[in-house]
């Protein structure tokens, strides 16, 4: 009675493993997914945000004269006909960065 016991006990311990070693490889893939489907979803909200930014700033560009008056004299450096433009040093350093 032992013995066949035994090997009861053993057929379902192999049984649990085989299934073990068959779910597992599946398991950790699924978890590689997962995080990886996750990251790109975080990814996605923050192009969407920044997406929605740029196209924030494009409308004001074309709509808000002062707003594209700002941005040509701060980011192209051009500034209106008969004015002096006075760098300080940390202008310069700004724009070498």
């Amino acid at each position: 009675m032992k013995y066949k016991n035994l090997i009861i006990l053993g057929f379902i311990v192999l049984i649990i493993g085989f299934c073990v070693y068959l779910y597992l490889p599946g398991y950790t893939r699924y978890q590689q997914i997962r995080q990886k489907a996750e990251h790109l979803e975080t990814e996605i909200s923050s192009l969407k945000k920044r997406n929605e930014s740029l196209l924030q700033e494009c409308n004001l560009l074309q709509k808000d004269v002062l707003h594209l008056e700002k941005v040509m004299r701060d980011e192209l450096g051009l500034v209106k006909p008969g004015e002096v433009v006075y760098k300080t040093i940390e202008d310069v350093e700004k724009r070498a960065k």
